[in-house]
């Protein structure tokens, strides 16, 4: 479990310097273009990957933190054995999704790889590099919901539960 969280804390660490790059990337790309009026070919492409990338680097971090956007009308409102169900319900309702989504996506990177299929930009950027950091994250994300999940059960906290010391 804590190899999961580890990999999970480090991609979200490496995502958050991909969206500061892509960030850089653009300004310069704009500063490029407008003030210099020599565009580049490479920023627009190169940071599309960067903020794909980023997204789904984060996955598995924002889970484990439980940073993600939800709704929360009944959990609030229900006990510790309650919350305890409900979380699991979401857990196993997202970790189905992402494994689904994960082995969907292997398949299509697989394809590209297979195919050599490239961008078809100036850059020719192979299409499974993009690809294949869906499989990549939406695994992650599958696993981090079972480790979740495993935490839930064992009572220990998780997310803003941690802090607030609700132990079900």
């Amino acid at each position: 479990m804590d190899i999961i969280d580890r990999v999970s804390d480090g991609l979200g660490q490496l995502a958050a310097w991909l969206f500061v790059a892509t960030g850089v990337m653009l300004t310069y790309e704009v500063l490029a273009r407008y003030v210099f009026d020599a565009p580049t070919t490479w920023a627009a492409e190169v940071s599309q990957i960067f903020l794909i990338a980023g997204v789904l680097m984060a996955l598995g971090r924002t889970l484990k933190r439980r940073e993600h956007i939800s709704i929360e009308v009944l959990r609030p409102h229900l006990g510790a054995r309650g919350r305890r169900v409900a979380d699991s319900f979401a857990l196993l309702f997202i970790g189905a999704f992402a494994a689904s989504v994960s082995y969907s996506g292997f398949g299509i990177a697989y394809d590209s790889f297979a195919k050599g299929r490239s961008s078809g930009t100036m850059l020719s950027i192979p299409n499974w590099w993009s690809e294949a950091l869906v499989p990549a994250g939406l695994g992650l994300l599958c696993l981090q919901c079972l480790v979740q999940l495993v935490r839930i059960w064992q009572g220990r906290p998780w997310g803003e539960d941690a802090s607030q010391g609700d132990h079900g």
